[in-house]
């Protein structure tokens, strides 16, 4: 990790730098503070929680009836998929974690938030090494570099623009995302 064999950190160390943030995320019996919070070091407060929840553009918190004190329940379940999504972003971001895996964390969210969860993103990452999984054509230009994954295997790699240009599957799927009426998404097994 950046250089440093993950071999020679103890298991707490290794988890001190790395964050992560899922497509389906995990959230727990808490109030939202808590659960942002647990992505922090010790001794992390208000200002830390606030910084996170404005990454993930989930300061809807805020207006919650205790607002970041309001009690979520198991899985958050009285929240909609983009607020436990954005909740769980925020988690991810708020100990400024080394190394964060992003599998596909902005899929629940309209179009508008997500770029505004992606343009506070990008500043996040300038100070981070990131594993991005993603499905959008707008997320995966967060990425430096990116690599096709094709039936299990790497079929191509490099920048979005390079691969547009020379990876005709690449240029295919890129081409058929995000457009009205593909409000499904990929569909399971199609290679994306």
């Amino acid at each position: 990790l950046d250089g440093e064999d993950i071999t020679a950190l103890s298991r707490e160390e290794l988890r001190s730098m790395v964050a992560v943030a899922f497509e389906e995320p995990t959230l727990f019996s808490a109030t939202v503070g808590e659960n942002v919070l647990m992505g922090a070091g010790a001794g992390a407060g208000a200002e830390e929680l606030d910084r996170a929840l404005a990454v993930a553009q989930a300061d809807f918190a805020h207006g919650l009836p205790e607002g970041t004190g309001t009690q979520v329940g198991e899985q958050g379940l009285s929240l909609s998929g983009g607020q436990r999504q954005r909740l769980a972003l925020a988690r991810a971001v708020v100990g400024r974690p080394r190394f964060l895996v992003l599998d596909d964390p902005l899929s629940a969210l309209d179009v508008h938030t997500e770029a505004a969860v992606e343009a506070a993103l990008r500043q996040v990452l300038a100070d981070t090494t990131a594993l991005i999984v993603a499905h959008r054509p707008s997320t995966v230009l967060l990425a430096d570099r990116v690599a096709l994954l094709s039936e299990g295997r790497i079929a191509a790699v490099g920048t979005h623009h390079e691969l547009l240009r020379t990876s005709p599957e690449y240029a295919h799927l890129m081409s058929g995302l995000d457009k009205p009426g593909d409000a499904e998404g990929p569909q399971e097994g199609d290679g994306r």
